[in-house]
């Protein structure tokens, strides 16, 4: 499961904050604001279908304010933003990444403005409280479970897998595909091995590592090779990826687990935001219902007016650093 970027504080000076301050008590006043602006840029790792409808609601909503999306996958957006920001070039004015702590950690380094920091709460009063991070500087728009996927014609009905225990049955010996299995370090995979290891103990990690077979190097590549039977099932899929597939014929179903560390999406507004007001009328609009509706609405998405499954849960920046801490305890355990 390939890694994903850990920004350090040491990675550059602390920049100097361009954005001024916006004034606003209303939403009336922030529009305003952003009226005048014209514009807001968006990088966003979320998917192109998401994007798009993203997009048609805010043109809805403000048809005088040009919103840009710039999508960008995986650690390459906070990359860019990190790099452009520390050569003090024009970036984005507000991010939306999969990274749990990068807003908290971008915070202390003067990129993100946390999100109780920016105003916008007040406007949006019906926001459930529940699904704001307040540890983390951000708060959920959309949610993504992540669970098994396996092949019907390879695995027979009483045996199909509905939580990890089930996977050390004998059946599944090299039946089991990874994306890599000599990398656990991916953070969400890293936590959900933490909760694996409180919950089970840590020798449940290696016992579910020898059963796995040939890592597919890759996501997709994993996907493909269960829709194939070239394994009867993976560890780590998602429910939109198994819908797509068998509308496309594939033999296939989705599993939700517990204990999985789902890929949750925030948001920061850029601390340096060229459009400071669009950026946070921006922010106020993915806390609305139909904000995060807009995000939110495909196969296995979830967003935080929602009723979102049991399996879900929320993690805490104590969470992470416990697992940061213990990781080199917790993939050797995977490992061995």
């Amino acid at each position: 499961m390939a890694a994903v970027l850990v920004m350090s504080a040491a990675c550059g000076n602390k920049p100097v904050s361009t954005a001024k301050a916006v004034a606003f008590n209303t939403l009336d006043e922030l529009v305003a604001a952003a009226k005048k602006e014209g514009r807001v840029l968006l990088y966003t790792d979320m998917l192109p279908a998401d994007n798009k409808r993203l997009q048609a609601a805010w043109s809805k909503a403000y048809p005088d304010i040009d919103l840009q999306i710039k999508a960008i996958s995986g650690t390459d957006l906070l990359t860019r933003f990190e790099s452009e920001n520390e050569s003090n070039a024009p970036s984005a004015d507000v991010v939306s990444s999969a990274q749990p702590d990068y807003y908290a950690d971008a915070s202390k380094r003067g990129l993100i403005t946390p999100l109780r920091e920016t105003g916008v709460l007040k406007l949006v009063p019906d926001y459930p409280k529940k699904y704001l991070f307040d540890d983390l500087k951000t708060a959920l728009i959309q949610a993504v479970p992540s669970g098994f996927i396996y092949n019907t014609q390879q695995v027979p009905a009483g045996k199909a897998p509905r939580d990890w225990p089930d996977l050390l049955d004998p059946f599944w010996k090299g039946k089991v595909l990874s994306d890599d299995k000599d990398d656990a370090s991916d953070i969400n995979t890293l936590i959900t091995l933490a909760r694996l290891r409180k919950a089970y103990g840590a020798e449940f990690l290696g016992r579910l590592r020898a059963q796995l077979g040939p890592a597919q190097g890759g996501f997709q590549p994993m996907q493909a090779a269960v829709g194939a039977g070239e394994g009867a099932a993976a560890i780590q899929s998602l429910e939109f990826v198994v819908s797509d597939m068998k509308k496309e014929g594939a033999p296939v179903e989705f599993v939700p687990v517990s204990h999985v560390q789902w890929a949750v999406h925030g948001f920061g507004v850029s601390d340096r935001a060229s459009h400071p007001a669009a950026a946070r009328l921006l922010a106020q609009f993915l806390l609305t219902p139909e904000g995060a509706k807009s995000v939110s609405s495909s196969v296995g998405e979830y967003g935080p007016y929602d009723d979102i499954p049991e399996t879900f849960v929320p993690v805490t920046l104590t969470e992470i650093k416990q697992a940061r801490e213990d990781a080199k305890e917790i993939l050797a355990a995977f490992k061995e």
